[in-house]
């Protein structure tokens, strides 16, 4: 749900030849995009030559690039699909350059050496657990997935499948080098609980098409995952743990009756998606220091604009109707650039998933639940403010269990902020009380 300037992922361009290979090695600095934001970027240099490229911030992870030149001293190469570039020389021991993007010129150091992010929650063999992988067909996809199963599992052990959170997630969703899913599924095991996490489609092991999928899709897929569990015979109650866009998985298959024993939702959405993005970038303008009447007026005009989007009012945005529903757009070079956000919701850059996100919404499947039901978030989540959606659920699913953990941020860490940049800078994968809670919710829910 979070956009990040320099947009590193998903690319893989071939690279040029060049001469020298007296710089290979890693290389690690940060990339000021705003006074108040600043990119970690790691450049790995290899013999052929070869360079590759790391955002931690972004959880993207050995990016190729087009070497343009490499020498003893000096370093240049390109991201074509970026219109992005970089240019260096040694100079003290530093590698002192420019990142270019667009019209934007930014200078970045670059230090010798990687640092290895510390994540004293991610588990490492020996495991007194088994593991098995599986494969579940889904409609034109194969899920490719990973069954964690206790030492001591019978008949009657309970098993929770797992559903990450918005954009192409791998089944440990790892982000940031944090891998939750990872860590939860080990914490279950401990504690006598299965779980089953998967590659969401097109992503990992999994194939399907994700270009189109929405959140209607990824529920069919869970669906599937579901159903190929209980065909095993091998577990007893069987729940569904989902994490953002997964919590609301989970409300739409707890919704449908005799499909899940119980659901956890961890900083699901309980409202609809146009309102989670308005939140969200009225946080970005705060950030930024602009509050006030000019933020009440992106406010109403952005919600006219998801509204016109939903209904399918318009097709483009034009200068009258963009007047209509935000008079004060042409005020200041602040507002232009605002009104230019707007335009983009109707763009072709809107893709399915989204018109699907900023129109659905959670209330009915909420109100629906008659399952044993965890909805958690945290009180510094800047994704999913708990303040708009605790609330919410609250009064749409009142049989449902409801905790706000303080000082928890969209991914259940320990934060000072709850800031998007500041989740990689969290050696904390997921806080204790959370797992400890989740753990209880599903041995007293599932104990007769």
């Amino acid at each position: 749900m979070n956009r990040i300037f320099v947009a590193f992922c998903g690319l893989a361009l071939s690279f040029q030849a060049a001469e020298a290979q007296s710089l290979v090695g890693d290389w690690r600095g940060k990339l000021q995009v705003t006074p108040a934001a600043a990119l970690k970027l790691v450049i790995h240099v290899a013999e052929g030559p070869a360079v590759t490229m790391d955002s931690p911030d972004q959880g993207a992870y050995g990016i190729k690039g087009q070497v343009v030149h490499l020498s003893a001293d000096s370093l240049n190469f390109r991201v074509p699909m970026l219109g992005a570039s970089y240019a260096a020389r040694l100079e003290g021991g530093r590698l002192e350059g420019t990142f270019a993007q667009g019209g934007l010129r930014l200078p970045l150091t670059l230090e010798p050496g990687a640092r290895k992010a510390v994540r004293p929650q991610t588990p490492r063999a020996p495991f007194p657990y088994r593991t098995e992988e599986i494969t579940v067909p889904a409609g034109d996809a194969t899920l490719a997935g990973t069954l964690t199963v206790p030492a001591d599992a019978a008949a009657d052990t309970p098993l929770v499948v797992m559903v990450t959170g918005s954009g192409l997630q791998n089944r440990d969703e790892e982000v940031f080098e944090h891998r939750p899913f990872a860590v939860i599924a080990d914490y279950l095991a401990r504690n006598g609980i299965a779980s089953f996490r998967y590659d969401d489609r097109g992503c990992g092991a999994s194939t399907g098409n994700a270009a189109t999928a929405t959140t209607a899709d990824f529920a069919a897929d869970a669906l599937a995952v579901v159903d190929r569990m209980r065909a095993l015979g091998k577990f007893g109650r069987v729940g569904l743990l989902g994490h953002s866009e997964g919590g609301m998985v989970a409300y739409m298959l707890g919704a449908r009756p005799a499909t899940l024993d119980f659901i956890v939702s961890v900083a699901g959405p309980a409202v609809r998606g146009d309102s989670i993005l308005v939140r969200q970038n009225l946080n970005a303008l705060a950030k930024s220091g602009i509050t006030g009447a000019m933020a009440d007026n992106f406010k109403d005009a952005l919600l006219k604009a998801f509204r016109l989007k939903i209904d399918d009012k318009v097709a483009t945005l034009d200068d009258a109707t963009l007047s209509e529903i935000y008079p004060t757009w042409n005020e200041s070079a602040i507002t232009r650039k605002l009104a230019d956000g707007i335009r983009g919701i109707f763009s072709g850059n809107v893709n399915p998933w989204m018109q699907y996100f900023i129109s659905y919404s959670p209330g009915a499947d909420l109100a629906a639940l008659h399952i044993p039901a965890l909805l958690i978030y945290g009180e510094k989540d800047v994704q999913v403010p708990a303040s708009l959606n605790a609330p919410a659920a609250r009064a749409l699913a009142p049989g449902a269990e409801i905790k706000v953990y303080p000082g928890l941020n969209h991914l259940m860490q320990h934060a000072a902020t709850g800031n998007v940049e500041e989740y990689g800078q969290i050696e904390e994968t997921i806080a204790p009380e959370v797992l400890t809670d989740i753990v209880s919710f599903i041995k007293a829910t599932t104990k007769n």
